[in-house]
């Protein structure tokens, strides 16, 4: 199992969403994620729990995000 940071945030009038790290170890995984939040202290950022070896589609909910602009103002 790792684990998925992902950003998503507002560009011009697009959404844009970005996995920015991943990690197996928790300590590394939450020490980016303060550092990120600080980084962009306006926009979404999530942690997302990953299995190896698995088709995601097939799982009952998997790194997704569904974002409206009212989520950024």
């Amino acid at each position: 199992m790792i684990q998925l940071i992902v950003h998503a945030f507002l560009e011009d009038s697009d959404a844009v969403v970005e996995v920015l790290y991943a990690s197996s170890q928790p300590e590394k995984l939450s020490a980016k994620m303060t550092e990120l939040q600080e980084e962009f202290p306006q926009d979404y950022l999530a942690i997302y729990d990953l299995p190896l070896d698995t088709d995601l589609s097939q799982l009952p909910h998997y790194p997704s995000v569904l974002i409206e602009k009212s989520d950024f103002q």
